[in-house]
């Protein structure tokens, strides 16, 4: 009896010695999520190449789609369409052959409702005009009077002219801007630095939290759970260009022929939507990694969640790329689903009977 009971302690001794290893190494990564966020507010991620380019009181170098009308002077730039759209504005630029991002700066005039206007950059590269690399180059603002926006746009070094467009998505609609400006950047050495290690360190200690799950039953849920993980730490982490040759493999890309003329060009209404599909497979790949973990050991769906944050946070630190509450939340919905899944299963005999014969209860596991 003695016996018996002292194995019991030794066991609950170890189980609260692994409850309280797996708190800290959490507890390490929310320091890491607020010191990345500490990071990238004091140290500046790019450098101007050149001057700003102010594109107000330019009127006659803007092409304009019809039935939309301007008003370009020095002190506002402002697009009404009163038939039903779209309708756009497009001018062409110039930027630096080593120019990696051009940041794109304006302030509303006007409070513009949501999926009202689009702001368009795409450059010709090998006689296409491309948007596959153009990341976040469909942005749909919307905003009131006196809001100010800053949006860093991807180029390739090497990249040749760009066209900049303004759409109005439907009619009547109209958008005020007190000031827009263009400035080609390239990324800060000291910044590259910082988020090259940062990236490697937070990748470390999610891979120090997860690595428990190498000793959990069965290993075939485990393994899966672990590979659909080691998929969405990939998704994070690759930068835009790679992430635009998945995308044009998976669609076909998006490209326009750039052997026309310039103004052909600006009279093209450039696509609009962006990488949503990849939202939806960060959401699937959640879900599935909670379904597989889940159903191998108890309270997998907290690690799932504290994921979220932590691998939008790592976006921080890749070119192009960056955070966004509706990508966790979105994550966050790909979790739900699984817990409702592994729930349900939970509740069939004949799933508890494998899941014992497995060794799952040695786990101390259970979702139901």
């Amino acid at each position: 009896m003695n016996s018996g009971g002292s194995a019991v302690a030794e066991a609950r001794l170890l189980s609260e010695f692994r409850y309280h290893q797996r708190l800290l190494r959490w507890l390490g990564v929310m320091l890491f999520i607020v010191s990345a966020w500490t990071l990238s507010t004091l140290i500046p991620s790019y450098l101007a190449l050149a001057p700003a380019q102010t594109l107000s009181g330019q009127s006659l170098a803007w092409s304009l789609s019809q039935s939309i009308t301007a008003d370009l002077d020095q002190d506002k730039l402002q697009w009404a369409a009163e038939r039903p759209g779209p309708h756009w504005a497009s001018r062409a630029l110039s930027f630096p052959a080593e120019a990696e991002f051009v940041r794109v700066e304006f302030c509303l005039n006007n409070d513009v409702p949501a999926e009202t206007a689009a702001v368009l950059l795409a450059s010709v590269r090998d006689g296409r005009l491309d948007f596959n690399r153009q990341y976040r180059m469909n942005s749909f603002y919307s905003g009131v009077a006196g809001e100010c926006f800053n949006e860093p746009i991807p180029r390739r070094r090497g990249d040749g002219p760009a066209i900049f467009q303004i759409q109005l998505i439907n009619g009547p609609a109209a958008l005020s801007l007190n000031s827009l400006d263009v400035t080609p950047l390239e990324e800060n050495p000291v910044w590259r630095i910082t988020r090259m290690g940062m990236l490697t360190l937070g990748i470390v200690l999610i891979v120090l939290v997860l690595k428990d799950y190498l000793a959990v039953r069965p290993r075939i849920l485990v393994f899966a759970g672990l590979m659909t993980v080691l998929g969405i730490l990939f998704g994070c982490c690759v930068s835009v260009s790679l992430k635009a040759d998945i995308y044009e493999l998976l669609t076909g890309g998006r490209s326009i022929d750039a052997r026309h003329s310039m103004q052909a060009l600006l009279q093209t209404q450039f696509p609009l939507g962006g990488f949503s599909l990849f939202t939806f497979m960060h959401a699937v790949l959640f879900c599935g990694a909670t379904f597989f973990l889940g159903l191998a050991r108890r309270y997998a769906w907290l690690d799932m969640l504290m994921l979220a944050p932590a691998t939008e946070t790592l976006q921080l630190f890749v070119p192009g790329r960056g955070p966004g509450t509706r990508d966790m939340l979105v994550d966050w919905f790909g979790v739900a689903v699984a817990v409702l899944l592994v729930f349900l299963l939970r509740r069939s005999q004949r799933v508890r009977a494998f899941l014992e014969d497995q060794g799952v209860n040695e786990n101390t596991t259970g979702l139901g």
